[in-house]
């Protein structure tokens, strides 16, 4: 009996020089003199977990807890409580040791900071503190958000390294950056807004607008090829570049008519809409010079080739009442094509006389055309 007082004495006083109480209500671990409610001079330890589940409820056993799973992962935190057992400044570390995500709830309503779920990304931590509210409030906060990489990406295209944010991280959500007015603005569709981030009326499939208000030089485009007085144009493929709104080609690129001429005068009356078998493919809006020429013999008559809704090719006026060949043969026209395409080219005459001859001229009927300005 006397050991076990002994034994027993010698534990009590090894405690009481360890643990010190204050007058002021202060407990000291290894300090005489403890200045806050628990003063503690030395290591401090709390619970480690190491989890591979892919669903996890957190508890009051709870401290650190990291995952080692190989899938995404679902962390339920506890419900709140009123009242005695109130765990209110209880605070978890959840430490993602994974390429996979962690998604953490609070129990329905609460939420995380206003969140209904946060989550924790790849090889990234979140501390989080329990603020003793209950109901759909913020039961939960978050302390902070770390990674073990030293590496953070945000969901608006930011990404920070060390102690330096730096654009350029994935963006997955719309994002508007405003510098002193001026608006850079990436919406949800994919539409790219300078100078704006409302998307203006007729822009509606519009991918890149410009807002320079009433202010002139809103774009400007350099690649070499600028030069006074040029025009943005496209090739086939959509690549732009800047030309000349007038062709240096003029004399060389000609373009001949399609299709095989017939001879569109035989009939015993006049009238137009008549068919020659040929037709013009134009390639873009502009003008064109056309010139051709064609032998055509008869008495007095008119006769013209034309483009239906463009304008006359050729044509020739009753000149004698015997048969001669109608003059001039050989004529310029300058057309104006709004939009490119197929053009059926159509013949017309004033009465029902037949000509003597058609095409009967050297050299025989031509028609070819180059595009001049846009």
């Amino acid at each position: 009996m006397l050991k076990k007082i002994t034994r027993l004495g010698q534990l009590l006083g090894l405690l009481t020089s360890s643990i010190v109480f204050s007058q002021a209500g202060n407990i000291g671990i290894n300090t005489p003199n403890p200045g806050s409610t628990i003063d503690i001079n030395g290591s401090v330890a709390a619970n480690y977990t190491a989890i591979n589940t892919t669903s996890y409820n957190l508890n009051s056993a709870d401290f650190h807890v990291s995952y080692n799973g190989t899938a995404n992962a679902v962390f339920n935190l506890p419900a709140a409580i009123s009242g005695p057992g109130n765990f209110k400044g209880r605070m978890y570390t959840i430490k993602n040791n994974t390429n996979f995500t962690i998604t953490v709830n609070p129990a329905v309503p609460e939420t995380i900071n206003g969140n209904t779920s946060i989550l924790v990304p790849a090889n990234q931590s979140a501390q989080l503190i329990n603020t003793g509210i209950t109901g759909a409030n913020s039961t939960w906060e978050i302390v902070s958000m770390s990674s073990s990489t030293n590496n953070y990406t945000a969901s608006n295209g930011l990404t920070m390294s060390g102690t330096d944010v730096k654009l350029g991280g994935s963006l997955s959500q719309p994002t508007d950056i405003a510098t002193a007015g001026n608006n850079l603005s990436i919406n949800g569709t994919g539409k790219v807004l300078i100078g704006t981030n409302t998307v203006p009326a007729g822009a509606a499939n519009s991918k890149i607008v410009i807002d320079n208000g009433t202010t002139n030089g809103a774009l400007q485009i350099k690649d070499g090829t600028q030069q006074l007085g040029y025009v943005l144009t496209s090739d086939a493929n959509g690549l732009a570049t800047w030309s000349s709104t007038v062709t240096t080609a003029f004399a060389n690129n000609w373009t001949s008519y399609t299709g095989t001429l017939v001879n569109p005068f035989t009939g015993s009356t006049g009238g137009g809409n008549l068919a020659t078998g040929i037709s013009v493919a134009i390639p873009a809006r502009g003008w064109y010079f056309f010139r051709s020429g064609i032998a055509i013999n008869s008495d007095c008559n008119d006769y013209t080739f034309y483009i239906n809704g463009i304008g006359d090719v050729w044509k020739s006026y009753c000149t004698s009442n015997t048969p001669v060949f109608m003059a001039p043969r050989d004529q310029n026209r300058v057309l104006y094509f709004s939009t490119p395409g197929a053009y059926t080219v159509l013949a017309v005459k004033t009465n029902g006389v037949i000509p003597s001859s058609f095409n009967a001229g050297n050299p025989v009927f031509y028609l070819d055309f180059v595009k001049f300005q846009n």
